[in-house]
């Protein structure tokens, strides 16, 4: 009879690019001793160390993520006499690993932020557009929305500079922190009733740091909310929302 793969285990479901996973298979054999049955472990990329029922396996690098990875195991149990070209029969049982995860965390936020704030940026590109990245579980996607449609109707966005400072992923993988430094540089088109200081035509600057952050739910990262840090004169002090 061939063996019999009742489980396979694996360290965690979810990892990063060039990081490893433990893979643990739980084979019993009723004619031959585990530890004398031939394992092999595949997966479509990523590379192996260790042999036996317990393996690691390392994420692929350089890759388009997230990805998911199904790993397999075939377990084959040689027997009888050897043929005159030395090969014996075989039993063998394939069976499947559970589905792994594999992320590039900080390339996808800093996407993700980067994508966000160049859509932004596009005053022709509606605000439900602008927000499709964000999880509706966080109010930042609501609040998100107001100011980029109040942004529409006020000013022509004429330019931009966007350039990633950074991105912080906590320890628990759930949420993440990026930093953009970014300026826009705008034209007034509507002023709100009564706003003497406001002037149709005017441009100014904004210029500072935009800060986001991000969220992980339903296997993937979204943004949630995003904040703008510098200072907002001139004609630019709504640009970011109504005081």
């Amino acid at each position: 009879m061939a063996p019999a793969i009742e489980a396979i285990t694996v360290s965690a479901e979810r990892t990063e690019v060039d990081n490893e996973i433990t893979l643990t298979a739980s084979v019993k054999d009723d004619e031959t001793p585990v530890d004398q049955l031939k394992f092999e472990w595949k997966a479509d990329a990523g590379t192996f160390s260790g042999e036996g029922a317990s393996a690691k396996w390392r994420a692929p690098k350089d890759i388009k993520t997230p990805a998911d990875y199904p790993i397999t195991l075939t377990v084959t149990e040689a027997y009888g006499t050897p043929d005159s070209s030395g090969a014996r029969r075989q039993n063998v049982a394939t069976a499947t690993a559970p589905v792994i995860r594999v992320h590039d965390s900080p390339k996808e936020l800093g996407d993700l932020s980067l994508q966000f704030l160049s859509d932004f940026a596009n005053s022709s590109i509606p605000a439900d557009m602008c927000v499709r990245d964000f999880t509706d579980s966080c109010r930042g996607k609501a609040e998100e929305r107001v100011d980029i449609q109040d942004n529409r109707v006020h000013f022509d966005i004429i330019s931009s500079s966007l350039t990633l400072r950074g991105v912080s992923v906590g320890s628990n993988g759930l949420n993440a922190n990026m930093t953009v430094a970014c300026s826009f540089t705008s034209k007034v088109k509507v002023c709100d009733p009564g706003d003497k200081s406001c002037v149709v035509g005017d441009v100014g600057t904004a210029r500072g740091d935009c800060l986001l952050t991000g969220k992980y739910e339903e296997k993937r990262w979204w943004l949630c909310d995003s904040h703008f840090l510098g200072r907002l004169t001139g004609p630019m002090r709504a640009f970011f929302g109504r005081p």
